[in-house]
């Protein structure tokens, strides 16, 4: 499902905290998964948090810088999804994440502490970036 228009590298870090950013949580699992037109997911990435509660610098496929210096262009970035988990806190999923060419971006994700006798939930809490107006043609 590699998509051909994705020649370059842009680059993803996701910084996982609790407490509005108070309290970074280590060793958290972040999942990356690339989505194709259809918001088809393919695995990419599966790793854990350092002790300041940030991934490295994960370089995904992106299209090329030129294809979002003029207009008209169907998609000047690539779609992923990143989902996160740990143990004892509700899990989240974001998607629709967009990642330019040679642009590091940062997601932070805050993640929200399960009550004890809560079982933990089956699915991801599904939070979804607003739109934007990048990939349609204003008239």
């Amino acid at each position: 499902m590699h998509d051909p228009r994705n020649t370059a590298v842009g680059y993803l870090v996701v910084a996982v905290s609790t407490a509005q950013n108070a309290i970074p949580i280590e060793n958290a699992l972040v999942t990356v998964s690339s989505l194709d037109e259809n918001g088809v997911a393919e695995l990419l990435f599966t790793t854990r948090t350092n002790r300041s509660g940030q991934t490295a610098e994960l370089p995904l496929p992106a299209p090329p810088q030129s294809s979002s210096l003029s207009p008209g262009n169907p998609y000047p970035y690539a779609r992923y999804a990143v989902t996160v988990d740990y143990d004892g806190y509700q899990p989240i999923s974001s998607s629709d994440l967009t990642i330019f060419a040679d642009i590091v971006a940062t997601l932070p994700v805050y993640l929200v502490p399960l009550e004890e006798s809560a079982i933990p939930p089956v699915t991801p809490e599904v939070r979804v970036f607003p739109s934007h107006s990048l990939n349609t043609q204003e008239e």
